[in-house]
């Protein structure tokens, strides 16, 4: 192999490695995704398990909202089943 043929491959490899190297993470963004963890009471250390608990904390954002769906419907049956009540015992 001639010189110019090795020091070409050799720049075309040491290129690939340095274009699948990534850049150094943003400290800041590193920091806001450690409060948020803290918030929600869990350890700030990646897991196999990251998306499944994603998704639990996504359930638990929108469980209020659920919560006062049901909130409502439950003052809606015990409005209609006390009026209910009512007539059947006025009659």
């Amino acid at each position: 192999m001639s010189v110019a043929a090795r020091s070409t491959l050799a720049a075309f490899a040491l290129s690939m490695l340095v274009a699948c190297g990534s850049s150094a993470p943003d400290p800041q963004d590193e920091a806001t995704g450690e409060a948020e963890a803290r918030e929600l009471g869990r350890d700030t250390d990646e897991t196999v398990l990251d998306d499944m608990i994603q998704t639990q904390d996504r359930a638990r954002a929108v469980e209020g909202v659920t919560m006062d769906a049901k909130r409502n419907l439950d003052e809606v049956i015990d409005a209609q089943t006390g009026d209910a009540s009512d007539e059947s015992g006025g009659n």
